[in-house]
């Protein structure tokens, strides 16, 4: 029942279907509604609403029923899809209205309506908005100035953190948890992309307990996996003080999660820990790894590569595995494959950021590769977009890319660049 050709009008249909399967998953896994509500901390009302479409519930329900029924991820699964074609439906209109969306769940009035609600039986048509607007925020960093995102994403934040302290022990309390720490990330992005670290490790830091707390494995590993790219810095190019080692534990507590994930952040996973063995110069372990990320790629649906793991795609993984060969020093190899990630990232416009770190890489590959004229010109350009889209973690980057050209200081090019970034 794959949901990305379903058109909106059918969804409530999709919903009774997801219901449906439910129900019969339950059934044969021995469940009455009764035995199987508690274990899915849940009232038995609640179960009969879900299961004849009349009630939504949110993600981690649905992983939760997965593990107890032993359904291979199929009810999580499509869940997502029917998220993904919600979120398709209402992206074209979404963007515009976003400071308005972001404003309402702030109101008295839906904090009190979750104070009264029963603590067995939660409609969750209003929390799908929740979730759906951290969605988005999430979909639009890799596209947007972080400046304009940043005080929506904290308003948003915040309005979930105070709905999670009201919520007290109803059993929405975890899905308002796991939508606090997605947002905690993406805020935790976005203050890495104004420069802030400090405050960009605290939201990461933040989800990853929260996550914990929660027993929620999907969260706690999507907060290590952000987490390990803001302490391994330098095996992206961007600081040369990077504790590469921090980031790749921190990868292998997210990896050990991978049957709660998704094929975009198993991917993900395996290409940050591509990138620190390559900086380690471990040119064995960087393929395996790599490996692993294009065995992921290719699991890839549309579904998956939503909200914090929009950006990801066959070429994403060609911009992991370019900066891979530029680290272990094979340049041509780096420029073959840096090219080919540029190209198929050009129309991409929801993905300029990716497009972006591509061609400081690239441009240190031309350089590397005895084309000096070509790569200070590609890295003067996009020092240029970079500087105007205020995107200071890609600034950094450019930056640190200008300084493995030190050896050409007194070549009039590499003179020329430098005065064109100083300025």
């Amino acid at each position: 029942m794959l949901m990305s050709g379903v058109p909106p009008q059918d969804v409530v249909t999709a919903w009774i279907g997801l219901g449906h399967m439910l129900a019969r998953s339950r059934k044969a896994a021995g469940y009455t509604q009764e035995t199987f509500a508690p274990r899915v901390n849940y009232g038995r009302s609640t179960i009969a609403n879900v299961e004849t479409g009349r009630q939504r519930v949110g993600r981690d329900f649905w992983t939760r029923s997965d593990e107890l029924l032993k359904t291979g991820g199929s009810l999580t699964r499509e869940y997502d899809h029917i998220q993904f074609a919600r979120t398709r439906h209402a992206s074209s209109g979404m963007t515009a209205t976003l400071p308005l969306v972001a404003a309402q769940p702030s109101s008295v009035l839906t904090v009190e309506a979750l104070a009264r609600t029963p603590a067995t039986d939660h409609l969750m048509g209003e929390w799908n908005s929740f979730s759906t607007l951290t969605s988005m925020l999430a979909q639009q960093r890799q596209a947007v100035s972080p400046s304009a995102l940043l005080g929506l994403i904290e308003a948003h934040r915040d309005c979930l953190s105070t709905l999670y302290r009201k919520a007290g022990r109803a059993p929405i309390r975890a899905d308002i948890g796991a939508m606090l720490a997605e947002a905690s990330i993406v805020a935790s992005r976005l203050w890495s992309a104004q420069g802030k670290r400090a405050l960009a490790l605290a939201h990461c830091t933040y989800a990853r307990h929260l996550g914990d707390r929660l027993g929620n494995r999907r969260i706690s590993a999507t907060a290590r996996i952000f987490e390990s790219n803001l302490h391994s810095e330098a095996a992206t190019l961007i600081e040369a003080d990077g504790d590469i080692m921090i980031g790749l534990r921190l990868l292998d507590e997210a990896a050990r999660a991978s049957a709660d994930l998704n094929p975009a952040a198993r991917a993900r996973i395996a290409a940050e820990q591509a990138q620190a063995y390559a900086a380690l110069r471990l040119p064995r372990e960087a393929a395996a790894a790599l490996e692993r990320a294009e065995s992921a790629v290719n699991d890839l649906s549309p579904a998956d590569c939503v909200g914090l793991y929009s950006d990801w795609s066959n070429a994403r993984l060609h911009v992991y595995a370019g900066t891979c060969h530029l680290l272990l020093g094979q340049l041509h190899q780096a420029v073959k494959v840096l090219e080919n990630a540029v190209q198929m990232l050009e129309p991409d416009h929801g993905n300029i950021n990716v497009a972006l770190a591509a061609a400081v890489d690239l441009a240190s590959a031309y350089a590397e590769a005895g084309e000096l004229e070509q790569g200070c010109a590609l890295l003067g350009s996009t020092y240029d977009q970079l500087k105007a889209g205020g995107n200071h973690r890609g600034i950094a980057r450019a930056q640190r890319a200008r300084e493995r050209l030190a050896r050409w200081r007194a070549e009039p090019v590499v003179l020329e660049l430098e005065e064109q970034m100083a300025a």
